[in-house]
């Protein structure tokens, strides 16, 4: 009989460091995003390039915040199962 190596608390503890690390990444975004408009201003080639640059940026951050929002209630259910799976008595 094989044998669960894992616990409902683990599974917990992932989900909340993703949802640590999608905040973490929407603020590094946010930030990304002041900076880009603080460029407003600079109107050569070399600003052109480095707001281009920061939008880039700013969408590779953004990227990964949906998958992992939508990994979390996955998690969440996978540690009730292991809830349940912990209470059955054989």
């Amino acid at each position: 009989m094989a044998t669960v190596r894992s616990s409902p608390e683990v599974v917990r503890q992932i989900k909340a460091d993703l949802s640590r690390t999608t905040k973490e990444l929407r603020d590094a975004g946010n930030r990304v995003s002041a900076a880009l408009h603080a460029s407003g201003e600079w109107n050569d080639a070399q600003g052109e390039q480095y707001r281009d640059l920061m939008r880039r940026i700013g969408r590779l951050i953004e990227s990964p915040i949906d998958p992992l929002q939508a990994a979390q209630p996955k998690l969440e259910k996978l540690a009730q199962s292991l809830d349940d799976y912990g209470r059955v008595r054989f």
